[in-house]
Formats: structure tokens, C-alpha cells, sequence
């Protein structure tokens, strides 16, 4: 299986994406790593799944990359979108951006509010990392997966497609998750 790691944040700034890369070697996944802006460049069948790293820079950066990451619509294996991936893939599908209403910060709380498989293994309650002023709202033909005391979208799901968005960084204290999501690329390609 070969995965691809997309870093939405500048090229100079790479921590989100690396710490995601970890983990994928930490699970013995064969990967690739690129800039956001080389998307143009992608062979998208090459790849059984594609996560969306978080990005420090606000403001601009949905509207900015939007022509980036059109593939989205596209692409049928499983997409995960984490911090600016969620905010990218949520207002490409029609959610408003929420610029600095649900602003989290540090170690919080998140609930399950619909079970599935990306959350295999974990409690309806759990600590994720926050590192966001901006949020999005839930978009037509999406399915509400979590949510916290601050933020309502805190995961998302496509209700026809393995596309899956989480505003919180699993990449620092739930790797668990980015696991359950390549198992959910193992079963996609069954």
C-alpha cells in the first residue's frame, strides 16, 4: 500500500506533515511526502489513500488553496483531513468558514456523537490537541462524527465516500487514529 502525505502548510514549515510521516513508519506504510502545491503533479492512482496535514498559517489559507486541492471531489480512496484539511475539504463542500469563533488551544475534551470505524478502540471521550482559531461547519452530505464543549465540527465524514476530516491534530496524541485510518485504506482496497 502506498500512502501520500500532503503538507498544506509552506514548505519551510513541515512539522504537522513529519509527525504524521512517523507514525505512517512507525506502522511499516510506504509513503510520499509533498508540498501542497505540487498537487498538480500527483498520479493520484499511485496512491490507496491521502492524508491532508494541519498548517500553522490562518486566514487565507482556504481561499488561497482551494485551486490546490480540487482532486478531492475526485479521488475515490480515503482522504483524511486534518486542522486546514478539514477547513479546505469542508468549505469545498459547501461549509462556511467559522474564522476565530470555536478557537481551541492545548489538551481537550472531544465526544464521539456517531460511532465508526476511524474511531475503533476509543472511549465516546477523548483527549485530543487543539491548535486552531478557525472552524467550519458541517456541510451538506456530510455525516456529524465529534464534537467539543467549544467547537461542534471536531470530525467529519462523507456520507458516500471514505472522506474524513477532524479539526483536532491526531498526529500528536492519537496516532491510533491515523492506524485505524490505514486500516480503513487496507479495507478499501479489498
Amino acid at each position: 500500500m502506498q500512502l501520500l502525505i500532503i503538507n498544506s502548510a509552506e514548505p519551510d514549515v513541515s512539522e504537522f506533515a513529519e509527525n504524521i510521516a512517523r507514525i505512517l513508519q512507525s506502522l511499516r506504510v510506504n509513503y510520499d511526502l509533498i508540498n501542497y502545491s505540487s498537487c498538480s503533479e500527483v498520479n493520484w492512482s499511485a496512491y490507496q489513500g491521502v492524508l491532508i496535514s494541519g498548517s500553522p498559517q490562518g486566514d487565507d489559507i482556504v481561499e488561497h488553496h482551494q485551486p490546490y486541492f480540487q482532486w478531492i471531489k475526485s479521488f475515490s480512496n480515503p482522504i483524511l483531513g486534518i486542522c486546514a484539511g478539514h477547513h479546505i475539504t469542508g468549505v469545498m463542500y459547501g461549509a462556511e468558514y467559522l474564522g476565530s469563533r470555536e478557537p481551541e488551544s492545548g489538551d481537550c475534551t472531544v465526544e464521539i456523537v456517531q460511532e465508526d470505524p476511524i474511531f475503533a478502540g476509543f472511549s465516546k471521550h477523548f483527549t485530543v490537541r487543539q491548535m486552531h482559531n478557525d472552524s467550519v461547519s458541517l456541510p451538506q452530505n456530510f455525516i456529524h462524527l465529534a464534537q467539543s464543549a467549544v467547537c461542534y465540527n471536531q470530525a467529519m465524514k462523507h456520507s458516500e465516500k471514505p472522506l474524513y476530516t477532524f479539526q483536532f491534530h491526531p498526529e500528536y496524541l492519537n496516532p491510533k487514529l491515523i492506524e485505524n485510518f490505514v486500516a480503513i485504506c487496507t479495507q478499501n482496497r479489498k
